[in-house]
């Protein structure tokens, strides 16, 4: 009886939670500006609040449907299932709508030294027995080395280091005919799944640079765009600066051309003809060079060579269009980028991102996608508060624990020492001599580890 009874609060204690969100976040507003309506039965924000919910009941809406009078949504299922399908409802504007408001209400709670950026990534959406998903593609799966059927997911996520937030996805299929083994039905081209289910045979890049224009219009407050190799050509980074945004991302070894000292060399190349940094440098090199797009044009950037931890004779190659980064903070920045690799196995592992719904329909897959994104959302406050030792409501408390973070150690002795010499002359009226020779007889007291910075700052 007691595993039962901790399992019914757990339940309780994660719906109570949800709807601290819903309301906080104001979810159904967001619901609103996406054209999300019902006339009639259970309403827009009700069906959503259940489908996020239902993860945490540790069931699906077939059995919760069969538990007869304890059911959340009775016999409604339908309700559910014809609102995922809807072609009118913009889930891309859903989910930016409350992740711009989540984000703004962190990022508040830190100071501008602390970079937060935009993630850039994919991953594979694998539905292998769907046979008539609608705009399903044969897609290669680079971690398996197979072919598999699907769509190639594409997700745009805001994170300051701590936190991870959603803010945008799209669907990938494939842009060749070819490779897709069903195409979409037809549905009014005015209607938001339409225009979706374009978007889904477009060039990924293109796509990305659509995200990005999102973001921007709804203000998500970050000034870099983090990604990885795939996405990391010329072309694409320059376009990503004409939107407003700087980029990071790691480069391949490829026969990319880039201008230094008058001449073009490969990447190979660059990194040859310069002298690395001795001894246990975070970085190898840093060399600053210019890319060039289709167009011709060209754009200043910067490329940091790091050495491979898995194999120390190899390297690893960044570029930065931020040319006023340093290189440490190139590498500390570009790190971040891992938060969407543990949001991609959060999904699928525990939030059922391609397991919760059989439905065959582009629009329903959607809707899902942006029912599980909220989920993360909620875990991702919920784990931050309660990993920031954040129990406490109050907005000072967080600036105060954040800005904490950020304070180091020397900076701390620095400002104490200030501030002590300013209370002595105050309270005692002494000559800055006898104050300074009283501050050396009390930093004699300090530990040895704390006296060094402790002289520096009463000498100065």
């Amino acid at each position: 009886m007691k595993s039962i009874t901790d399992n019914t609060s757990f339940m309780q204690d994660s719906i109570k939670s949800i709807q601290r969100f819903l309301t906080r976040y104001s979810v159904g507003n967001a619901l609103k500006k996406a054209n999300a309506y019902k006339q009639k039965g259970f309403s827009a924000l009700s069906i959503v609040q259940y489908a996020v919910q239902l993860v945490y009941m540790q069931q699906s809406m077939y059995r919760d449907s069969r538990n007869g009078d304890d059911s959340v949504i009775g016999n409604s299922s339908d309700a559910v299932y014809r609102f995922m399908r809807s072609t009118f409802i913009n889930w891309s504007v859903f989910i930016i709508s409350i992740a711009s408001k989540v984000c703004a209400g962190l990022n508040s709670l830190t100071s501008e030294a602390r970079l937060s950026a935009l993630v850039l990534d994919d991953t594979l959406y694998n539905r292998p027995f769907s046979k008539k998903l609608e705009l399903s593609a044969r897609l290669f799966d680079h971690t398996d080395r197979t072919y598999k059927r699907g769509y190639r997911s594409l997700f745009l996520g805001w994170t300051d280091g701590a936190t991870f937030i959603p803010t945008a996805f799209r669907h990938m299929s494939s842009a060749d005919k070819k490779q897709r083994y069903n195409e979409a039905r037809h549905t009014d081209n005015r209607t938001c799944g339409a225009k979706a289910k374009k978007q889904a045979v477009m060039k990924a890049p293109d796509v990305a640079l659509l995200m990005l224009r999102d973001a921007r219009k709804y203000c998500i407050p970050a000034k870099h765009v983090l990604f990885d190799s795939w996405f990391t050509n010329p072309t694409f980074v320059m376009g990503i600066y004409d939107i407003g945004y700087h980029s990071i991302g790691r480069l391949k070894n490829s026969k990319t051309l880039y201008s230094h000292d008058g001449y073009t060399h490969t990447l190979k190349e660059l990194y040859g003809m310069h002298k690395k940094r001795p001894g246990k440098s975070k970085y190898l090199l840093s060399i600053t060079v210019r890319i060039h797009n289709r167009s011709g044009d060209s754009m200043l950037s910067r490329i940091v060579f790091v050495r491979d931890r898995a194999n120390k004779k190899k390297w690893i190659a960044f570029l930065c269009t931020d040319m006023s980064l340093s290189e440490e903070q190139i590498i500390e920045l570009y790190g971040k980028r891992w938060s969407i690799e543990v949001f991609f196995k959060t999904c699928k592992t525990y939030l059922r991102l391609t397991c919760e719904f059989r439905q065959i329909s582009y629009e329903a897959i959607t809707a899902h996608t942006a029912i599980v994104a909220l989920r993360y959302m909620i875990l991702a406050l919920e784990q931050r508060y309660n990993t920031d030792m954040r129990r406490t409501p109050g907005d000072l408390f967080f600036m105060f624990a954040d800005e904490a973070k950020d304070i180091k150690f020397n900076e701390v002795i620095a400002v104490l020492i200030s501030e002590l010499t300013k209370f002595i002359c105050e309270l005692t009226m002494l000559d800055e001599k006898a104050v300074i020779k009283l501050m050396d007889e009390f930093i004699q007291t300090l530990p040895a580890h704390m006296k060094r910075f402790a002289r520096q700052q009463n000498a100065s």
